[in-house]
Protein backbone atom coordinates (compact mmCIF):
# COMPACT_ATOMS: atom_id res chain seq x y z
CA UNK A 1 0.00 0.00 0.00
CA UNK A 2 1.32 3.58 -0.72
CA UNK A 3 -0.13 5.81 2.01
CA UNK A 4 0.23 9.98 2.52
CA UNK A 5 1.67 8.65 5.95
CA UNK A 6 5.05 7.94 6.00
CA UNK A 7 6.81 5.87 8.72
CA UNK A 8 10.48 6.40 9.18
CA UNK A 9 12.74 3.84 10.13
CA UNK A 10 13.60 5.72 13.27
CA UNK A 11 10.14 7.38 14.17
CA UNK A 12 6.59 7.95 13.00
CA UNK A 13 4.78 11.23 11.36
CA UNK A 14 1.55 11.07 9.94
CA UNK A 15 -0.88 13.01 7.78
CA UNK A 16 -4.11 13.32 9.90
CA UNK A 17 -6.96 10.76 8.27
CA UNK A 18 -10.50 10.71 9.55
CA UNK A 19 -11.29 9.30 13.46
CA UNK A 20 -11.13 6.03 13.86
CA UNK A 21 -13.07 3.41 16.22
CA UNK A 22 -12.23 3.32 19.98
CA UNK A 23 -14.30 2.59 23.43
CA UNK A 24 -13.32 5.17 25.90
CA UNK A 25 -11.28 3.60 28.35
CA UNK A 26 -9.70 1.13 25.91
CA UNK A 27 -6.51 3.20 25.48
CA UNK A 28 -6.19 2.52 28.77
CA UNK A 29 -5.94 -0.83 29.79
CA UNK A 30 -2.86 -2.76 30.44
CA UNK A 31 -0.46 -2.09 33.63
CA UNK A 32 1.57 0.65 33.25
CA UNK A 33 2.38 3.36 30.47
CA UNK A 34 4.78 2.99 27.87
CA UNK A 35 7.05 6.03 26.40
CA UNK A 36 6.81 5.06 22.64
CA UNK A 37 10.58 5.17 20.91
CA UNK A 38 10.48 3.57 17.84
CA UNK A 39 14.75 4.04 17.58
CA UNK A 40 14.52 1.26 20.50
CA UNK A 41 13.46 -1.40 19.67
CA UNK A 42 9.20 -32.52 -2.79
CA UNK A 43 6.35 -32.52 -4.14
CA UNK A 44 7.15 -32.90 -8.02
CA UNK A 45 3.59 -34.45 -9.16
CA UNK A 46 2.32 -31.40 -7.70
CA UNK A 47 0.02 -33.21 -5.33
CA UNK A 48 -1.02 -31.15 -2.39
CA UNK A 49 1.49 -31.26 0.79
CA UNK A 50 -0.07 -32.90 3.69
CA UNK A 51 1.65 -30.00 5.85
CA UNK A 52 0.17 -27.35 4.13
CA UNK A 53 -3.96 -27.36 4.92
CA UNK A 54 -6.76 -26.68 2.91
CA UNK A 55 -7.17 -22.61 4.01
CA UNK A 56 -10.63 -22.97 2.72
CA UNK A 57 -11.39 -25.41 5.57
CA UNK A 58 -10.75 -24.41 8.86
CA UNK A 59 -11.47 -25.67 12.53
CA UNK A 60 -11.71 -23.73 15.53
CA UNK A 61 -10.64 -26.81 17.25
CA UNK A 62 -7.62 -28.27 15.02
CA UNK A 63 -5.99 -31.53 15.88
CA UNK A 64 -2.75 -31.80 17.85
CA UNK A 65 -0.51 -32.19 14.29
CA UNK A 66 -2.51 -29.52 12.34
CA UNK A 67 -0.86 -26.29 12.07
CA UNK A 68 -2.59 -23.20 13.64
CA UNK A 69 -2.16 -20.73 11.11
CA UNK A 70 -3.55 -22.00 8.08
CA UNK A 71 -2.22 -19.37 5.76
CA UNK A 72 1.22 -18.44 6.00
CA UNK A 73 1.63 -16.34 3.53
CA UNK A 74 3.92 -12.64 2.33
CA UNK A 75 3.07 -9.65 0.20
CA UNK A 76 5.63 -8.39 -2.11
CA UNK A 77 6.68 -7.29 -5.26
CA UNK A 78 7.39 -9.24 -8.63
CA UNK A 79 11.35 -6.99 -8.33
CA UNK A 80 11.30 -8.90 -4.64
CA UNK A 81 11.29 -12.56 -5.54
CA UNK A 82 12.64 -12.62 -9.80
CA UNK A 83 15.83 -13.23 -8.38
CA UNK A 84 16.09 -16.59 -7.05
CA UNK A 85 19.50 -17.00 -7.08
CA UNK A 86 19.83 -14.14 -4.41
CA UNK A 87 16.90 -14.40 -2.41
CA UNK A 88 14.67 -17.88 -3.34
CA UNK A 89 11.44 -17.35 -2.07
CA UNK A 90 9.69 -20.43 -3.03
CA UNK A 91 12.82 -22.54 -1.74
CA UNK A 92 11.99 -20.40 1.27
CA UNK A 93 8.42 -21.50 1.41
CA UNK A 94 9.38 -25.15 0.74
CA UNK A 95 11.46 -25.58 3.22
CA UNK A 96 10.04 -23.35 6.22
CA UNK A 97 6.25 -23.56 5.94
CA UNK A 98 4.70 -20.15 3.63
CA UNK A 99 2.04 -21.64 1.61
CA UNK A 100 0.77 -18.12 0.15
CA UNK A 101 1.78 -15.62 -2.39
CA UNK A 102 0.21 -12.28 -3.36
CA UNK A 103 2.96 -10.56 -6.05
CA UNK A 104 1.96 -7.36 -7.44
CA UNK A 105 3.51 -6.37 -10.54
CA UNK A 106 4.03 -9.44 -12.20
CA UNK A 107 4.81 -9.65 -15.52
CA UNK A 108 1.66 -11.92 -16.86
CA UNK A 109 1.57 -13.30 -20.23
CA UNK A 110 5.36 -13.63 -20.27
CA UNK A 111 7.20 -17.07 -20.04
CA UNK A 112 9.10 -16.29 -16.82
CA UNK A 113 5.63 -15.59 -14.75
CA UNK A 114 4.58 -19.05 -16.32
CA UNK A 115 7.44 -20.48 -14.83
CA UNK A 116 6.83 -19.08 -11.79
CA UNK A 117 3.49 -19.87 -11.52
CA UNK A 118 4.76 -23.71 -12.71
CA UNK A 119 6.75 -23.99 -9.55
CA UNK A 120 4.40 -22.36 -6.86
CA UNK A 121 1.81 -24.77 -8.34
CA UNK A 122 4.43 -28.05 -7.94
CA UNK A 123 5.12 -26.76 -3.99
CA UNK A 124 1.97 -26.30 -3.45
CA UNK A 125 2.14 -22.76 -2.69
CA UNK A 126 -1.34 -20.84 -3.48
CA UNK A 127 -1.60 -17.32 -5.66
CA UNK A 128 -3.52 -14.46 -4.60
CA UNK A 129 -3.44 -11.02 -5.90
CA UNK A 130 -3.67 -7.94 -2.88
CA UNK A 131 -4.05 -5.12 -4.50
CA UNK A 132 -6.61 -1.61 -4.86
CA UNK A 133 -8.95 -1.73 -7.28
CA UNK A 134 -11.23 0.43 -6.91
CA UNK A 135 -10.04 2.93 -10.08
CA UNK A 136 -10.55 -0.57 -11.96
CA UNK A 137 -13.65 -1.69 -10.83
CA UNK A 138 -15.33 2.42 -11.43
CA UNK A 139 -12.26 3.75 -14.37
CA UNK A 140 -12.01 7.48 -13.87
CA UNK A 141 -12.60 8.09 -17.43
CA UNK A 142 -16.43 7.83 -16.37
CA UNK A 143 -16.21 10.93 -14.63
CA UNK A 144 -16.86 12.84 -17.49
CA UNK A 145 -19.93 11.41 -18.54
CA UNK A 146 -21.36 10.03 -15.73
CA UNK A 147 -20.40 12.38 -12.47
CA UNK A 148 -23.26 10.71 -10.36
CA UNK A 149 -21.16 7.92 -10.19
CA UNK A 150 -18.59 9.09 -8.39
CA UNK A 151 -18.63 10.05 -4.78
CA UNK A 152 -19.83 13.14 -3.15
CA UNK A 153 -17.33 15.08 -0.67
CA UNK A 154 -18.37 17.08 2.12
CA UNK A 155 -18.90 20.78 -0.01
CA UNK A 156 -21.56 19.25 -1.94
CA UNK A 157 -19.22 18.45 -5.10
CA UNK A 158 -18.88 15.66 -6.82
CA UNK A 159 -15.21 14.14 -7.10
CA UNK A 160 -13.46 11.52 -9.04
CA UNK A 161 -10.59 11.63 -6.60
CA UNK A 162 -11.03 8.38 -4.62
CA UNK A 163 -14.25 5.66 -4.77
CA UNK A 164 -17.40 6.07 -5.87
CA UNK A 165 -21.02 6.63 -4.94
CA UNK A 166 -22.25 3.20 -3.81
CA UNK A 167 -26.10 4.51 -3.72
CA UNK A 168 -26.09 4.91 -7.38
CA UNK A 169 -27.82 1.57 -8.84
CA UNK A 170 -25.81 2.15 -12.26
CA UNK A 171 -22.36 3.04 -10.91
CA UNK A 172 -22.80 -0.98 -9.13
CA UNK A 173 -23.65 -2.07 -12.74
CA UNK A 174 -20.15 -1.17 -13.67
CA UNK A 175 -19.02 -2.47 -10.72
CA UNK A 176 -20.37 -5.84 -11.43
CA UNK A 177 -18.76 -6.27 -14.66
CA UNK A 178 -15.83 -4.87 -13.78
CA UNK A 179 -15.29 -7.17 -10.75
CA UNK A 180 -16.12 -10.43 -13.42
CA UNK A 181 -12.96 -8.95 -15.55
CA UNK A 182 -10.80 -8.47 -12.93
CA UNK A 183 -11.61 -12.06 -11.41
CA UNK A 184 -10.69 -13.69 -14.56
CA UNK A 185 -7.54 -11.58 -15.44
CA UNK A 186 -6.09 -12.11 -11.40
CA UNK A 187 -7.91 -15.79 -11.01
CA UNK A 188 -6.64 -16.56 -7.68
CA UNK A 189 -5.34 -20.29 -6.92
CA UNK A 190 -6.84 -20.27 -3.80
CA UNK A 191 -10.42 -18.90 -4.72
CA UNK A 192 -9.84 -15.56 -2.62
CA UNK A 193 -9.99 -12.05 -4.12
CA UNK A 194 -8.87 -8.85 -2.76
CA UNK A 195 -10.52 -5.23 -4.23
CA UNK A 196 -9.35 -3.05 -2.00
CA UNK A 197 -10.74 0.12 -1.93
CA UNK A 198 -8.76 3.17 -3.06
CA UNK A 199 -5.84 4.07 -0.14
CA UNK A 200 -6.91 6.16 1.72
CA UNK A 201 -9.56 7.41 -0.04
CA UNK A 202 -12.66 9.53 1.34
CA UNK A 203 -16.67 8.28 1.58
CA UNK A 204 -19.32 9.45 -0.28
CA UNK A 205 -22.15 12.34 1.53
CA UNK A 206 -24.45 12.61 -0.85
CA UNK A 207 -28.14 12.35 0.36
CA UNK A 208 -28.36 8.69 0.00
CA UNK A 209 -24.62 7.89 1.64
CA UNK A 210 -24.39 10.20 4.33
CA UNK A 211 -25.42 8.17 7.01
CA UNK A 212 -23.53 5.11 6.02
CA UNK A 213 -19.90 4.80 7.35
CA UNK A 214 -17.07 4.29 5.23
CA UNK A 215 -16.69 0.50 5.99
CA UNK A 216 -21.25 0.38 5.18
CA UNK A 217 -20.20 2.24 1.65
CA UNK A 218 -16.69 -0.40 0.77
CA UNK A 219 -19.33 -3.12 1.88
CA UNK A 220 -22.01 -2.64 -0.51
CA UNK A 221 -19.20 -2.54 -3.56
CA UNK A 222 -17.60 -6.11 -2.02
CA UNK A 223 -21.29 -7.45 -1.47
CA UNK A 224 -21.66 -6.53 -5.44
CA UNK A 225 -18.38 -8.10 -6.16
CA UNK A 226 -18.92 -11.35 -4.50
CA UNK A 227 -22.00 -11.94 -6.94
CA UNK A 228 -20.28 -10.97 -9.16
CA UNK A 229 -17.05 -13.15 -8.48
CA UNK A 230 -19.66 -16.23 -7.99
CA UNK A 231 -20.63 -16.06 -10.87
CA UNK A 232 -17.18 -17.17 -12.26
CA UNK A 233 -15.95 -18.65 -9.08
CA UNK A 234 -18.31 -20.72 -7.11
CA UNK A 235 -15.93 -20.80 -4.46
CA UNK A 236 -14.63 -17.39 -4.40
CA UNK A 237 -14.45 -15.46 -1.31
CA UNK A 238 -13.46 -11.61 -1.31
CA UNK A 239 -11.82 -9.54 1.51
CA UNK A 240 -13.20 -6.82 3.40
CA UNK A 241 -10.27 -4.57 4.30
CA UNK A 242 -10.10 -3.16 7.84
CA UNK A 243 -7.61 -0.48 7.50
CA UNK A 244 -6.75 3.40 7.43
CA UNK A 245 -10.29 4.95 7.04
CA UNK A 246 -12.26 1.61 7.71
CA UNK A 247 -11.19 0.83 10.80
CA UNK A 248 -14.94 1.64 12.28
CA UNK A 249 -16.49 -1.83 11.65
CA UNK A 250 -19.70 -1.65 8.82
CA UNK A 251 -22.78 -0.33 10.92
CA UNK A 252 -25.89 -0.71 8.14
CA UNK A 253 -24.79 -3.31 5.46
CA UNK A 254 -24.48 -7.02 6.65
CA UNK A 255 -21.62 -8.96 4.63
CA UNK A 256 -23.08 -11.74 2.08
CA UNK A 257 -21.54 -14.96 1.81
CA UNK A 258 -18.24 -15.13 1.38
CA UNK A 259 -16.91 -11.66 2.54
CA UNK A 260 -13.99 -12.44 5.16
CA UNK A 261 -12.49 -9.30 7.01
CA UNK A 262 -8.61 -8.82 6.32
CA UNK A 263 -7.22 -6.91 9.45
CA UNK A 264 -4.77 -4.62 8.41
CA UNK A 265 -3.33 -2.64 11.30
CA UNK A 266 -1.61 -0.23 9.60
CA UNK A 267 -0.99 2.80 12.17
CA UNK A 268 0.12 0.28 14.90
CA UNK A 269 3.68 0.22 16.90
CA UNK A 270 5.90 -2.24 15.37
CA UNK A 271 8.39 -2.06 18.22
CA UNK A 272 6.18 -3.10 20.89
CA UNK A 273 4.04 -6.15 20.97
CA UNK A 274 -0.50 -5.56 20.20
CA UNK A 275 -0.42 -6.80 23.65
CA UNK A 276 0.70 -3.62 25.15
CA UNK A 277 -2.37 -1.88 24.62
CA UNK A 278 -1.42 1.36 25.95
CA UNK A 279 1.10 1.79 23.47
CA UNK A 280 0.49 4.25 20.39
CA UNK A 281 1.26 4.48 16.91
CA UNK A 282 0.74 7.27 14.65
CA UNK A 283 -3.10 9.48 14.42
CA UNK A 284 -3.96 8.62 18.26
CA UNK A 285 -3.94 4.73 17.50
CA UNK A 286 -3.03 2.87 20.66
CA UNK A 287 -3.04 -0.82 20.39
CA UNK A 288 -6.49 -1.02 22.49
CA UNK A 289 -7.94 1.06 19.74
CA UNK A 290 -7.17 -1.91 17.48
CA UNK A 291 -8.07 -5.08 19.48
CA UNK A 292 -11.39 -3.48 19.99
CA UNK A 293 -11.70 -3.25 16.36
CA UNK A 294 -10.81 -6.10 15.60
CA UNK A 295 -12.86 -7.65 18.25
CA UNK A 296 -15.58 -5.66 16.95
CA UNK A 297 -15.31 -6.63 13.39
CA UNK A 298 -15.32 -10.44 14.17
CA UNK A 299 -18.54 -9.30 16.07
CA UNK A 300 -19.58 -9.17 11.77
CA UNK A 301 -17.42 -11.52 9.98
CA UNK A 302 -16.83 -15.00 10.53
CA UNK A 303 -13.73 -15.88 12.54
CA UNK A 304 -12.98 -19.07 10.87
CA UNK A 305 -12.40 -16.90 7.70
CA UNK A 306 -10.53 -13.55 9.07
CA UNK A 307 -7.05 -12.82 8.33
CA UNK A 308 -4.31 -10.36 9.46
CA UNK A 309 -2.38 -8.58 7.18
CA UNK A 310 0.67 -7.33 8.95
CA UNK A 311 3.69 -5.13 7.99
CA UNK A 312 6.37 -6.89 10.36
CA UNK A 313 8.48 -7.68 7.49
CA UNK A 314 7.52 -4.16 5.21
CA UNK A 315 10.56 -2.67 4.15
CA UNK A 316 8.88 -0.60 1.64
CA UNK A 317 7.03 1.01 4.49
CA UNK A 318 10.36 1.67 6.61
CA UNK A 319 12.10 2.83 3.50
CA UNK A 320 9.90 5.64 2.95
CA UNK A 321 8.40 3.66 -0.32
CA UNK A 322 11.79 4.88 -2.09
CA UNK A 323 13.46 1.47 -2.57
CA UNK A 324 16.91 4.19 -4.04
CA UNK A 325 16.99 4.54 -0.05
CA UNK A 326 16.85 0.95 1.39
CA UNK A 327 16.45 1.11 5.62
CA UNK A 328 17.19 -2.21 6.89
CA UNK A 329 13.90 -4.22 8.92
CA UNK A 330 13.56 -3.53 12.87
CA UNK A 331 12.44 -7.36 13.02
CA UNK A 332 11.84 -8.37 16.64
CA UNK A 333 10.90 -11.81 17.06
CA UNK A 334 9.56 -11.34 20.54
CA UNK A 335 6.80 -8.98 19.38
CA UNK A 336 6.35 -11.35 16.41
CA UNK A 337 5.92 -14.51 18.83
CA UNK A 338 3.57 -12.29 20.98
CA UNK A 339 1.73 -11.17 18.64
CA UNK A 340 0.95 -14.57 17.18
CA UNK A 341 0.00 -15.29 20.16
CA UNK A 342 -2.59 -12.43 20.78
CA UNK A 343 -4.13 -13.05 16.89
CA UNK A 344 -4.73 -16.77 17.76
CA UNK A 345 -6.49 -15.75 21.21
CA UNK A 346 -8.98 -14.00 19.01
CA UNK A 347 -9.46 -17.26 16.90
CA UNK A 348 -7.39 -15.64 13.56
CA UNK A 349 -5.97 -18.55 11.41
CA UNK A 350 -4.56 -16.98 8.39
CA UNK A 351 -1.96 -14.65 8.21
CA UNK A 352 -0.03 -12.71 5.58
CA UNK A 353 2.74 -9.69 6.05
CA UNK A 354 4.20 -7.55 3.70
CA UNK A 355 7.95 -8.39 1.98
CA UNK A 356 8.06 -5.55 -0.30
CA UNK A 357 11.84 -4.32 -0.73
CA UNK A 358 13.07 -7.63 1.04
CA UNK A 359 14.39 -8.72 -2.28
CA UNK A 360 17.45 -8.74 -4.42
CA UNK A 361 18.66 -5.39 -3.50
CA UNK A 362 17.99 -5.82 0.35
CA UNK A 363 20.38 -8.58 0.42
CA UNK A 364 23.27 -7.25 -1.40
CA UNK A 365 23.34 -4.18 1.18
CA UNK A 366 22.30 -5.60 4.43
CA UNK A 367 22.96 -9.58 3.84
CA UNK A 368 20.64 -12.40 3.51
CA UNK A 369 17.27 -11.85 5.61
CA UNK A 370 17.26 -14.40 7.81
CA UNK A 371 13.81 -12.67 9.57
CA UNK A 372 12.26 -14.49 6.55
CA UNK A 373 13.15 -18.11 7.74
CA UNK A 374 12.25 -16.88 11.22
CA UNK A 375 8.97 -15.44 9.74
CA UNK A 376 7.87 -18.67 8.12
CA UNK A 377 8.27 -21.37 10.44
CA UNK A 378 7.15 -18.96 13.27
CA UNK A 379 4.15 -19.32 11.67
CA UNK A 380 4.66 -23.39 10.77
CA UNK A 381 5.65 -23.95 14.29
CA UNK A 382 3.06 -21.84 16.69
CA UNK A 383 1.31 -23.46 19.07
CA UNK A 384 -1.65 -22.20 20.37
CA UNK A 385 -0.88 -20.98 24.33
Amino acid sequence: MTMAVLLAAVGFSCVKQPDTSAIDGWEKIGEGQATVDPGESEDPDGSKDPEKPNPEDPSTDPPQDEHWFLTRGVVCGWDDVNAPKTLDYIDIARKHGLNTFSIYGAPRGQQVWADFENDCARYGIALEYEEHMMSFLLPRNLFNTHPEYFRMNEHGVRVEDANGCPSNKDALEVVYQKAQELGRNYKSTNHKYYFWQDDGGGRCYCPECKELNASDQALIYENVCIEALKEIDPDAMLCHLCYATTTDPPKKVKPKDGIFLEFAPFYRNWYYPLKDTWVEGVNGMTHAKYLKSLHDHLEVFPVETAQVLEYWLDDSMWSGWNRSKLKEVPWDINVFQSDLQTYAKYGIRHITCYTAYVGPQYVMKFGYPDFLIEYAEGLRDFVKE
